[in-house]
């Protein structure tokens, strides 16, 4: 009898003289503990001659019966022309079609070595045909694939069903509330009872719904209706609105549920989230079109997804191209796609409902080259806790979740997740098993970005956080440089463009990073349309929207907005809505129209805002041009109050006078410290708009150098004309403290122990061709100031300031340099940079 396990177990010879020792006991039932207590053996039928599934002499004479192994041998082929009995474990060595009728293959797991066929992309299968996977022994581990599992081996899979249905369409008209049918722009091959879902068009995720059609008529606009079995839940929105020039398309999606090709994991053995999977390795290659997969992937299990592209490097391999087109994959317990280790491949026109964890997932952080295009993906879940594969999956889970720039990502939706929609999350270098020190995946170039849209998740496009090696993620730096293995290369702009975002609760758009730009994109109806935790970044040629028609449907568990509007976080319903936030810079909103932005009784609005509740100081540069405000409030701030530095240092450059009608002026916090010239205050900014030319602006800081205990803050900084400003650090535990300052100017400084800091750095940042000067407390003169290590008192150094003997020759000095008034017990440290950050370190 021909040994099973030596054929599947990577015909490893020293493996199969293992394998040999328990034949019977071991070969189908796993490891040998549990064939020990398995009674009895399977049976093993093997093909002997190519024909038909339903020929007996095809199988010398016993056609596989329920339990029974079955063997394809190499060199032979089988034509499935009748549904199987629910078989053990089948392996396809040589090939598998499926015939031209209705069928069913029932298997506890289908390992394919040679060839498994039911269509293909020139001769799609058009019957009703179904693979499902059976099983709940989550011990069982075949050739390093688990359990329940259709297997490619090194083989090739080609499941086509039928060709030209659409995959996912949009609303062509608004659906109510009650109604119990829809009408959609496109449904061509959806027939009577066909499953589809309805994405929500609100905040909240949960409002998509899946119905069942009941039948299907065509409009002379060439529109299709479908009536459903049953009254629609909430509002769906379906149709656009003009906004000037521009216009805003919030349609819900509309998604086909149900192919005529499946594959599933048995509903008897699923139910508690043990599913099938789809796993390629070893060369193999997957070919997936017009397909329905469900009940698929495995709760809390690594490597056991719906469909898992698993270290096949770059493809096509020699079994040729892989690619998963207009398929759908409904209701999984374990992601979406995943991609691990594998390059160029197509996933394309997809539809992912209801899935636990990322969904559309490259794992390592290595794989590149693949055509992300035209996919939906809705109702993204938390797992249950303790079931995360990472803990980011129980965090914030993404639809999609994209660890290297380099794939093409055009066309996709993320439409409902109780994370992010997509999530940018790279990692230093690829982890994992694709585990390297070459790939910069921080500074790799952005292939291509663009047509994607995000709704109704808590955040919408999210560049940051990018994970560690132990799957935790840590704040991440998107810096895309020419040579990426080069810091110092020339930088390469990241562009992100033709960006939909709306009704995501928090931020649109989140980028941290620098040369990010945001062109020719449309955010409406969001908490906050875009925050840039960036440098030399902007939104640009762009649509800001505050509030639409489309009021939502407020769940149960909270009050409206006005006019029975959803709000974005319920819970806070007095938070301010905004377009565009400043944050950290160079940062900056060119050609950016905002509309509806409008404060009311419950809320306040403005298109140009900053982040709230900012503990950290933020580049005085940052700007604004060409901007229309339409029935919008320009600028809200926030009151001020202790704790939040940030809050008090926020000022921006109106560079063309389209916000405050004078070309040059600042318009910045209500804050005395910040004011120079006439200012004028304007209330309903809460902020104050000051004359072009009245000062330069530049940061300040003061640092408690490491190894000093003693108490930093709250530092106080005061101007000759007693504007002060105390500073309490972003948290208790802070060493430094930044704050915006007015440049050419003096600063006293007082700590909150009465003296400096055994070691302290005064700081200068984003002053070039500025000047500053602090004048601090100090009992006697410091032992020792220096330049980035370098003795400033040293004549022989490079960095070499001066010994001044007064403070008038101080303040002649073209360099970093410093003087200690003995009888005024002050040290005058002045600093002139030629860099965006200096600093002089004093030792007492």
């Amino acid at each position: 009898m021909r040994s099973f396990a030596c054929l599947v177990v990577l015909r490893s010879t020293l493996l199969c003289l293992v394998v040999a020792l328990s034949l019977a006991n071991v070969l189908f039932l796993g490891s040998p503990t549990q064939a020990a207590t398995a009674s009895p053996a399977a049976t093993t039928v093997t093909a002997v001659a190519s024909g038909p599934w339903s020929r007996s002499s095809t199988w010398g004479g016993t056609l596989p019966s329920a339990g029974a192994n079955v063997i394809i041998p190499s060199g032979v082929t089988v034509s499935l022309d009748t549904s199987t009995a629910s078989l053990g474990i089948l392996q396809v060595d040589g090939g598998l079609s499926f015939a031209p009728v209705n069928l069913t293959l029932t298997a506890r797991a289908i390992m394919v070595h040679g060839w498994l066929r039911a269509g293909t992309a020139g001769s799609p299968y058009v019957q009703r045909g179904r693979i499902v996977l059976t099983g709940s022994d989550t011990g069982e581990d075949i050739m390093g694939m688990g359990s329940k599992v259709l297997g490619v081996m090194g083989g090739a899979v080609d499941l086509h069903g039928r060709a030209g249905v659409t995959s996912w369409t949009r609303l062509g008209a608004n659906a109510r509330a009650g109604d119990s049918s829809l009408t959609v722009v496109s449904a061509l091959g959806w027939q009577p009872g066909a499953r589809i879902v309805v994405a929500s068009t609100d905040f909240e995720a949960n409002q998509a719904e899946e119905f069942t059609i009941t039948a299907v008529t065509l409009t002379p606009a060439g529109a299709s209706v479908l009536a459903l079995d049953r009254p629609l839940a909430y509002s769906h929105w379906g149709s656009g609105q003009t906004f000037g020039t521009r216009r805003v398309d919030e349609r819900a999606e509309v998604g086909l549920l149900s192919h005529n090709l499946s594959v599933e994991g048995a509903v008897a053995d699923s139910a508690g989230g043990y599913g099938g999977q789809i796993m390629v390795m070893n060369g193999g290659a997957f070919r997936m079109a017009g397909v329905s997969l469900t009940r698929m992937g495995q709760k809390a299990k690594l490597r056991r997804y719906p469909i898992h592209f698993h270290m096949l490097g770059s493809t096509p391999t020699a079994r040729g191209v892989s690619y998963v087109k207009d398929s759908a994959i409904v209701n999984t317990f374990n992601r979406c796609i995943t991609i691990h280790g594998t390059n160029k491949l197509t996933v394309s026109g997809n539809v992912c409902y209801r899935h636990i964890g990322h969904g559309f997932f490259f794992e390592d952080g290595a794989e590149t080259g693949t055509n992300l295009l035209n996919n939906l993906g809705l109702l993204t879940l938390k797992p249950e806790a303790g079931q995360a594969i990472l803990p980011s999956d129980s965090e914030t889970p993404a639809t999609f979740w994209i660890t290297n720039p380099h794939n093409v990502m055009k066309g996709n939706v993320a439409a409902g997740s109780a994370g992010m929609g997509f999530w940018m999350a790279l990692p230093e270098h690829p982890t994992g098993l694709s585990t390297n020190t070459t790939t910069w995946n921080r500074r790799t170039a952005l292939t291509a970005f663009s047509d994607n849209r995000a709704h109704s998740n808590t955040h919408g496009f999210f560049v940051d956080s990018g994970p560690r090696p132990d799957g935790t993620t840590e704040t991440t730096y998107y810096d895309p440089r020419s040579n990426p293995a080069d810091p110092q290369s020339a930088p390469v702009n990241a562009v992100f463009s033709q960006l939909v975002a709306y009704k995501n609760r928090y931020h649109g758009i989140w980028l941290r990073g620098t040369h990010h730009i945001v062109d020719n994109s449309v955010l409406a109806d969001n908490g906050m349309g875009a925050t840039f935790a960036s440098e030399y970044s902007r939104l640009s040629n762009s649509l800001v929207v505050g509030e639409t028609a489309n009021l939502g449907t407020p769940e149960t568990w909270t009050a409206p907005g006005l006019g029975g509007r959803s709000l974005p976080q319920p819970w806070e319903a007095a938070f301010p809505i905004r377009g565009f936030q400043f944050y950290d810079g160079l940062v900056a909103a060119r050609g950016v129209s905002f509309f509806n932005f409008v404060p009311n009784s419950q809320r306040n609005a403005s298109g140009l805002g900053f982040l709230l509740d900012n503990q950290f100081s933020l580049h005085p540069g940052n700007q604004s041009a060409g901007l229309t405000f339409v029935n919008a409030n320009r600028v809200w701030l926030p009151p001020l109050q202790p704790g939040f530095d940030g809050d008090s240092s926020a000022l921006f450059t109106d560079t063309d006078g389209t916000v405050t009608g004078t070309a040059g002026a600042r318009v910045m916090a209500n804050n005395p410290f910040l004011m120079a010239g006439a200012c004028t205050y304007r209330s309903s900014w809460n902020a104050q708009v000051c004359p072009p030319g009245a000062a330069t602006y530049l940061r300040i800081a003061t640092e408690s150098i490491s190894g000093t205990t003693q108490q930093l803050h709250p530092v106080r900084f005061t101007r000759p004309d007693g504007a002060a400003q105390t500073l309490d650090g972003y948290d208790p535990s802070a060493t430094s403290v930044t704050t915006t300052a007015v440049g050419h100017t003096s600063y006293r400084v007082s700590f909150a122990g009465g003296i400096a800091p055994t070691q302290t750095a005064y700081r200068v940042i984003n002053g070039v061709g500025q000047w500053v000067q602090f004048a601090i407390p100090y009992a006697s003169a410091p032992s020792r100031i220096t330049r980035w290590g370098c003795d400033i008192a040293d004549a022989s150094s490079w960095c070499y300031g001066g010994a001044p003997t007064s403070l008038a020759q101080l303040q002649q000095s073209q360099v970093d340099s410093a003087f200690y008034d003995a009888a005024a017990g002050l040290l005058y440290v002045r600093l002139k940079p030629s860099d965006e950050y200096d600093q002089l370190e004093v030792v007492r």
